[in-house]
């Protein structure tokens, strides 16, 4: 089986990450999450039982600065559908988010870099 590169994964969050800024994304990660309800009862033989619980995801997406960084402040608490492309525009995951962050950087030695955080608000699916 051959390894996947990333060189053209994407990013497309509504208002908040447009095509203007996708180019400027280096890279996304997310997160999906379920939680585990303990039902042991007294029954139990000495080993504890669960059962799923609720889902739930999160991520970042982290973009270099440039004279058209569009995102801003009041951007934090917007809800978008996000978009995450795997290597091309045929496959990715996709749900409606929250931005529940963003997080700006200067190093003396390096470019501007941001940092956008999301929290899913809807079920995720591959498209």
């Amino acid at each position: 089986m051959a390894a996947i590169t990333g060189y053209k994964g994407t990013v497309d969050f509504g208002v908040i990450i447009d095509s203007d800024l996708t180019y400027n994304c280096y890279s996304w990660s997310l997160d999906l999450t379920g939680d585990m309800v303990d039902t042991t009862n007294f029954s139990s033989t000495g080993w504890r039982n669960f059962t799923a619980g609720l889902k739930g995801w999160t991520g970042t997406i982290e973009l270099y600065v440039d004279s058209t960084q569009k995102i801003q402040p009041s951007d934090v608490g917007s809800t978008a559908v996000l978009r995450l492309y795997f290597s091309d525009t045929t496959e990715g995951l996709t749900g409606n988010a929250i931005c529940n962050g963003w997080s700006p950087a200067v190093a003396v030695d390096g470019v501007q870099t941001q940092t956008v955080t999301f929290q899913g608000t809807s079920d995720l699916s591959r498209f």
